[in-house]
């Protein structure tokens, strides 16, 4: 029986739900999981709904990756990581977000580290910058061209002095020639497509698969059903907009938030966690003041927590006519794809894949990036139109990442390949 381990050293965000849903979509195969992820002092077993199931479940070992280390750190070296490989026996290691294990990799790359046991595929985000060709972040087509020749020939003398530092240069040379990685699992299809393998496109992950509701969560369902009911009776002439997910910079909760102010005619509901400090400062304006104003004028919902039950995150989503999203982070968006399932359009900024996927799948519209004014444009001249009309188109497009999408693609690269 093969022995899969998922290396999660961080759980803020999305690696939580990679961990529980690829445990789930490994449930019913002749596999024992090993789950080492990084526990922290605020982030333990009960901040984590979507991995504390798996704490209970036979076949799963919920192991903090700090037991592992010397420093008591969640993040691993590679001396660190070989010796859990060797202590759990394990055939294959899925590293949840690789990008975080970029200079181990150099490491073991330049032979200053020991080689990797079994098997090892990476679940890499940041990729942008090797192919296509974009900014990482925002997804700004990058290139040698410039409006200057000094620019220009700038850019020329960074790439030949700096080669090694280029995206190309980690992914081609380091992780493919020297064959630290067997496999580079990416999200972007664009970047599949072009280089084929060991880099496989993979259905992103937007949600664990349905569940039945524990009775805090059915309690927790009917309290915000009848919370957002009022406020939506409140607001019956006016156009609500969903923010779904943590208040964040990258995901444009400032953009959100101006956005609506700016919109008499819209009013917001924001389904999850507000920001901490550290995200207040990133901010481009203060948003402490447009909550307090959008609060006065009745046109501010928040849940100030975080939302994993799939009834509730239904009836979130099913209470807008179209899901905007105002992302600064071009590389894709999970709450769009859970968008699309329940059939809804989408206006999205115009870059990255999230551009490329609205366009080409004709999924709804896009928008210029961080461009208020021609989101608020664009937005309208939907709402005035049959938004029926995307229905269908939007719930295929989702068919590449359903739960059975999900459970095939992880069944056969963990468990059905080989070297």
């Amino acid at each position: 029986m093969k022995r899969i381990l998922l290396y999660s050293p961080d759980l803020v965000g999305h690696p939580s739900i990679y961990c529980r849903v690829i445990a789930d979509a490994l449930a019913t195969e002749p596999c024992e999981v090993i789950a080492a992820v990084g526990f922290t002092d605020k982030m333990g077993l009960n901040e984590t709904p979507d991995i504390k199931p798996l704490s209970l479940r036979a076949g799963v070992q919920l192991i903090d990756t700090r037991t592992f280390s010397r420093a008591s750190k969640p993040h691993l070296s590679a001396e660190e990581l070989v010796g859990l490989q060797l202590h759990y026996n394990i055939d294959t290691t899925l590293f949840i977000e690789a990008d975080k294990s970029k200079s181990e990799f150099v490491r073991i790359a330049a032979g200053h580290a020991p080689r990797l046991i079994g098997r090892n595929l990476g679940i890499f985000a940041n990729t942008a910058e090797w192919y296509p060709g974009e900014d990482s972040f925002t997804g700004q087509p990058r290139g040698l061209l410039a409006p200057t020749i000094r620019t220009t020939l700038g850019n020329v003398k960074r790439a030949i002095l700096n080669r090694r530092e280029s995206a190309s240069y980690f992914f081609e040379r380091v992780l493919i020639n020297r064959s630290v990685l067997d496999e580079i699992l990416v999200k972007d299809e664009r970047l599949a497509s072009w280089r084929g393998p060991p880099v496989y496109w993979m259905p992103e992950i937007s949600r664990p698969s349905c569940a039945p509701e524990s009775v805090e969560e059915s309690v927790e369902f009917l309290r915000r059903k009848s919370e957002i009911e009022r406020f939506l009776e409140s607001n019956e002439r006016r156009e609500p907009v969903l923010y779904f997910g943590d208040a964040a910079y990258y995901k444009g909760y400032d953009l959100f938030l101006e956005f609506v102010s700016a919109t008499p005619s819209t009013c917001a509901i924001h389904a999850g966690r507000l920001y901490d400090a550290q995200q207040r400062c990133y901010f481009r304006c203060d948003v402490e003041a447009l909550r307090a104003q959008l609060t006065r004028e009745n046109r501010l919902y928040e849940t100030n927590s975080y939302v994993h039950s799939h009834r509730l995150k239904e009836l979130l989503f099913g209470s807008v006519r179209l899901y905007i999203t105002t992302h600064r982070l071009a590389l894709s968006s999970s709450t769009v794809i859970q968008a699309l399932e329940l059939g809804k359009a989408v206006l999205v900024p115009d870059r990255g894949v999230l551009g490329y996927r609205v366009r080409t799948n004709r999924l709804g519209d896009v928008y210029r990036y961080e461009d208020l004014i021609d989101l608020r444009t664009r937005a309208e001249k939907l709402w005035q139109s049959d938004l029926s009309r995307f229905s269908e188109v939007t719930k295929s497009f989702w068919q590449r990442f359903s739960d059975e999408a999900v459970r095939k693609f992880f069944s056969e690269r963990l468990l059905t390949s080989s070297i």
